[in-house]
């Protein structure tokens, strides 16, 4: 874990509230190909951030103090050791401080760092907590669970590898999230008013797997949502309207995200030109693959096989 000393706490109001909109949608300013920040923020009564949602998830711990927040018309009680978590566009803000300051370990993710992956019934299951957030969900997770102090110190290692902003730095980030999103799924499900939600979830990823499996068997060949819908006997409308609802995004985002996925390990790992990887992976025209790479992943595939090349630790030494 960091020490104290290394940490530099920032005002919260003048982090924050520059960037909420008019319409108090919160834009966060991410590294393109890194969509995700750690930040140590301090806040002191009575001042507070205007009401707020985002496009990004949230995990935030309390280091220190209380206060009572607003989530939709849902107030929640968070204090020190605790944590509060917040799922995409849930307008939320402090409503009344219960000390003179706090301060917050704060972790902004884009749900792109996980459904990027989305190719198996596991790997969708990672964002349930903040999937089925509504109704009576407790947005709290007490510090007496135990699970709190384990997600701050895996937020603090994420915050170390921050820095490096390497391949081998990412891949670390993306295990520790990992991790703190499985504490999340396991205090969910043992959680009584969560408990038929996830479950619930769960059966509705299980009836999407012949789709997924799908789509990681042909995601070469011309797939179409009418191909899709077909192997679920579902109407194309209803079938849109499902997988959305299921996995968060569109089915052609989830099949281009799916795609690009696989190009980017065909430029890590072999030397094949960029027009062959994209004929390979299912785009038949190489200017909208570099667009929609681009779009995805941050940079254009040249740079991207470039930062493979550069990366020591994507090198396996020739003994082995």
């Amino acid at each position: 874990m960091l020490q104290t000393s290394q940490i530099r706490w920032e005002n919260a109001v003048r982090v924050i509230e520059p960037r909420v909109s008019p319409t108090g949608v919160h834009h966060c300013r991410f590294d393109p190909s890194w969509p995700m920040q750690v930040r140590f923020l301090h806040l002191q009564a009575p001042a507070s951030v205007t009401p707020r949602q985002h496009d990004y998830l949230e995990i935030l711990y309390m280091e220190s103090g209380s206060a009572v927040y607003r989530v939709k018309e849902r107030e929640v009680l968070v204090k020190t050791g605790d944590l509060f978590i917040v799922g995409s566009n849930l307008s939320h803000g402090i409503k009344q401080y219960l000390s003179p300051t706090i301060r917050a370990v704060a972790l902004y993710f884009h749900p792109r760092i996980i459904l990027g992956e989305y190719r198996t019934l596991d790997e969708a299951e990672y964002l349930i907590p903040f999937e089925i957030q509504g109704g009576d969900f407790p947005y709290g997770v007490p510090a007496e669970t135990g699970i709190p102090l384990q997600v701050q110190d895996l937020i603090h290692r994420i915050h170390e590898e921050l820095s490096h902003r390497t391949l081998h730095s990412q891949l670390a980030m993306k295990t520790y999230l990992k991790m703190i999103l499985v504490l999340l799924m396991q205090h969910y499900a043992g959680n009584a008013s969560t408990n038929s939600l996830v479950r619930r979830k769960n059966r509705n990823l299980e009836r999407l797997q012949p789709v997924l499996d799908y789509i990681d068997r042909h995601f070469a060949e011309n797939i179409t949502v009418e191909d899709a819908a077909h192997i679920l006997a579902m109407s194309k409308s209803h079938f849109m309207r499902y997988f959305r609802t299921v996995t968060g995004q569109a089915f052609i985002s989830y099949l281009n995200r799916f795609r690009v996925s696989r190009a980017q390990q065909l430029l890590a790992s072999s030397d094949r030109n960029i027009a062959a990887v994209s004929q390979e992976v299912g785009f038949c025209d190489q200017s909208y693959f570099g667009v929609l790479f681009r779009r995805i992943v941050g940079t254009t595939p040249r740079e991207y096989r470039s930062a493979c090349s550069a990366d020591p630790a994507d090198k396996t030494g020739a003994s082995m």
